[in-house]
């Protein structure tokens, strides 16, 4: 049953990453859908391991500040670009 869990899980991860290659980017409901999947898919006879689990939490949390860091940057990088075009400054 591990097996068909993992190929159900392997089987969603790409889905999302096929969807998400046409965008570049994968959201945090996402994230968090492939998280839950996981969890409602896993053989109760032998459950995700805890430290697994807080693995990807970890991963989760850490992929939100990323987000969020590359939004300021993008944010940051075209007010420099308004900037220097405003005086004249070509790259």
């Amino acid at each position: 049953m591990t097996t068909i869990t993992s190929a159900s899980s392997t089987s969603t991860a790409s889905t999302s990453s096929s969807s998400s290659s046409s965008s570049s980017t994968i959201t945090t409901t996402d994230f968090l859908n492939l998280l839950v999947e996981q969890l409602q898919n896993q053989d109760p006879l032998n459950p995700t391991d805890p430290s697994q689990l807080m693995q990807q939490m970890m991963s989760y949390a850490s992929y939100g500040q990323q987000t969020l860091t590359n939004t300021k940057l993008d944010t940051l990088t075209t007010a420099v670009n308004s900037l220097s075009t405003g005086l004249g400054i070509t790259a």
